[in-house]
């Protein structure tokens, strides 16, 4: 009951004076101009998304005005009542110093809360603009900020308890702060051993991981023993008012002779028992953390191929990073490093300095900053970018030493390897899949008597043309001896792949599918967003994200002319789609008018997978999932896509379309164990910012978050003001 009593008359004095609304309404007014001004470098220069474009800017810069107005706002806290004698009067009662302590620091937490609570103005008025704003990592930015905060507050009522002067509280903590922010700064002057000592204890660098999206148990943890041990220190600062002798300080003699120096050498003695005790607490944290990872791609955690390919690990990797920089970019490259080596004991890895170790950098080849090495079992490659899909994918390639050809069809206009170009070109689709280890080739069929023994895959990507019978046939013998075939047929008139497609339970129709209510937003309805896949089939298995089809055309299933060959639709548009035929001669009887025109409803299918035995195989029709899973030696696959626009380069890395076009090789080539969601690539996403606002959205925006809010806060706090002295 005494804490409540001491936090009411804090609250009470908080808010019963002005200067509390003054320096409220000057810390919104900077919080606000940094978020106007963090928003607007996101519009001009791009971003990938909301949290690492937009909001790990503003958190950082609310780490600031944090800076600022703590030490302001714990300065009176035991500073001013020493000075009017307050707090000795106050100790003539039967009150206890944890109690009044409890409760300014909870009147300051409170007050932290009101800030915190007050900046939530920004999410909601952006989402005003811009409806799409995700607020799950809100949460970890704002708990990751009210620990900062709170780690400020219990400095600050340290520094305002050993003094009587506001103004001394109030600079002391400050440069504590300051100090505990510089920490890093001069990491080129230190090794790297300590360096990554002092972000252990670097409260800004803490705070890192939360701006980015992700709560760590062991960060938490760590803020919360920091607040307990200088709370202690504070608790011990009260005490020592009630038994300290009379100018025991004087000098060093007075001190020695002074009785209740042993008490001041036991309180010292404990106080480094207990830091010894707090720190053995925190590091034994670290081995067992639990990260919550609220981003919406799941960027702050390994992707599932990573884990699954770290499973497998049998072997020692070791891996060097040649590191330059600020100590963000440090933290932020070690914490890649620290998941992997998190996810599998056998991952080891190093940071050095480039400038210190520049013999090492030369010996392994590396000429720029921020490289990073890996070594598996008498091989080493060189990474040049740290990221999880440039790491995993190096990865892939050392562990799978066997590399698989894949072959790409020429001769009738169909998308190139290595064409760069972004509507047509198919070189983005060429260098993923060598980063999952297979060769890619080009193969005229029609100079050809027979496809390479080596080919795995035969990939026929968007024809313009159709193909001749005489290529037709090599590709149906090439499946008879047990080959793997990629079909992605655009809605172009190929009487002759049609007619062979038939012969294992596939019907191509010239129609285009529309899908108005499945589409982007602003897109057209001939660009599907399809999310309903038949998860029986391990290319979808594991895909989670939509994917999107450019002017697809529809794949029909019909009755396989032998039992032996299973046909599996896995990709459908949404029940309100249709496909509208091409040509009035080919609308089946029964067709319904769809504005206009003779068209079939949905759900349409747009691709196919088939499975058939060779070589006196017996599978059958009625294992048709089984069929699809399991991988035999003799046995040959086939995938028919409506649409080949879906992994060009400009549309590869949207959605899932990347991990489908993947998966779907991998399955042909019989490697289901590496079908898997994959890491997401920032080099290749659109650096486009996706909120726009109009220059009187912008004007509207910074009027209501710099001005009118901390406005409204100092004409509360003038009004507290005018009713108090009418009141006196």
């Amino acid at each position: 009951m005494l804490f409540l009593a001491v936090l009411t008359k804090e609250l009470h004095i908080s808010f019963g004076f002005f200067l509390a609304y003054a320096v409220l309404a000057v810390a919104l007014a900077l919080s606000g101009f940094f978020f106007y001004t963090d928003l607007s470098l996101f519009m001009l220069f791009g971003g990938t998304d909301l949290e690492k474009g937009l909001w790990e800017f503003v958190f950082h810069d609310l780490r600031f005005v944090l800076m600022l107005l703590v030490p302001v706002l714990t300065a009176r806290a035991f500073a001013e009542e020493q000075k009017l004698g307050t707090l000795d009067l106050l100790w003539t009662y039967p009150v206890s110093e944890s109690s009044v302590l409890l409760g300014k620091f909870v009147a300051s937490a409170v007050l932290l809360v009101i800030v915190l609570v007050l900046t939530l103005l920004y999410p909601l008025a952006l989402s005003w603009y811009y409806p799409a704003v995700n607020w799950f990592p809100l949460l970890a930015f704002y708990l990751g900020l009210f620990l900062l905060g709170l780690a400020f507050i219990s400095v600050g009522l340290l520094l305002s308890a050993t003094t009587d002067s506001q103004a001394i509280a109030a600079l002391g903590t400050l440069g504590v702060l300051v100090l505990f922010w510089s920490l890093t700064w001069n990491e080129h002057a230190v090794n790297e051993v300590l360096l990554n000592s002092l972000l252990h204890i670097s409260l800004f660098d803490r705070f890192s991981n939360f701006s980015r999206g992700a709560i760590d148990s062991h960060e938490v943890t760590f803020f919360l023993v920091f607040v307990s041990f200088f709370l202690v220190l504070t608790w011990q600062a009260l005490r020592s008012r009630r038994w300290r002798g009379k100018g025991e300080f004087a000098s060093l003699r007075t001190f020695l002779t002074t009785p209740n120096r042993n008490q001041w050498l036991m309180v010292g003695f404990a106080d480094v028992v207990l830091l010894l005790g707090l720190i053995g607490l925190q590091v034994s944290f670290i081995p067992h953390n639990v990260r919550w990872d609220l981003t919406p791609t799941k960027a702050m955690s390994l992707s599932p191929q990573t884990k699954a390919l770290l499973s497998k690990l049998d072997r020692e990797v070791r891996a060097t990073l040649f590191f330059a920089g600020s100590p963000d970019v440090y933290q932020a490259l070690d914490d890649v490093l620290k998941r992997y080596a998190t996810a599998s004991p056998h991952f080891q890895y190093q940071v050095l300095f480039r400038e210190r170790h520049l013999a090492v950098a030369q010996a392994y080849g590396v000429t720029h900053n921020n490289m990073i090495t890996i070594e598996y079992d008498g091989q080493r490659k060189l990474v040049p970018l740290v990221t999880e899909q440039r790491i995993t994918q190096v990865l892939f390639q050392l562990i799978h030493r066997q590399r698989k050809t894949i072959y790409f069809s020429s001769g009738h206009g169909e998308k190139d390897p290595h064409d760069n170009s972004p509507r047509q070109g198919y070189s983005e689709a060429a260098v993923a899949l060598r980063n999952e280890n297979f060769d890619v080739q080009t193969l005229q069929l029609g100079r050809e008597s027979r496809i390479p023994q080596e080919a795995t895959v035969v990939i026929v990507s968007g024809p313009q043309s159709d193909l001749l019978t005489e290529e037709i046939e090599l590709l149906h013998s090439y499946i008879q001896r047990g080959g793997h075939v990629l079909l992605m047929i655009d809605p172009l008139p190929v009487p002759h792949l049609t007619a062979a497609l038939a012969r294992y339970g596939i019907k191509l129709t010239e129609d285009v599918v529309y899908d108005p209510e499945n589409r982007l937003f602003g897109g057209d309805a001939r660009s599907p967003l399809v999310s309903l896949y038949n998860l029986n089939v391990p290319i979808v298995n594991e895909l989670r994200q939509n994917t999107i089809f450019p002017l697809v055309r529809s794949v029909d299933v019909i009755s396989p002319p032998s039992p032996a060959i299973t046909v599996t639709p896995f990709c459908s548009t949404g029940p309100g789609s249709w496909a509208r035929y091409r040509s009035a001669d080919i609308a089946p009887r029964g067709a319904v008018e769809f504005e206009g025109t003779k068209a079939r409803p949905g759900p349409i299918d747009i691709a196919v997978a088939v499975s058939l035995p060779v070589n006196g195989s017996t599978t059958t029709t009625s294992a048709t999932t089984l069929g699809l899973a399991m991988a035999p030696q003799h046995q040959a696959r086939i995938v028919v896509y409506g649409d080949s626009d879906f992994a060009s380069n400009a549309r590869l890395a949207l959605l899932g379309n990347k991990d489908l076009f993947l998966n779907t090789v991998h399955w042909l080539a019989g490697e289901e164990q590496f079908m898997t969601e994959r890491p997401s690539d920032d080099e290749v996403s659109a650096k486009v910012s996706p909120v726009t606002l109009t220059a009187q959205a912008a004007r509207q925006l910074f009027w209501l978050v710099a001005i009118i809010e901390p406005g409204v806060i100092l004409l509360i706090g003038v009004m507290v003001s005018v009713y108090r002295k009418r009141r006196m």
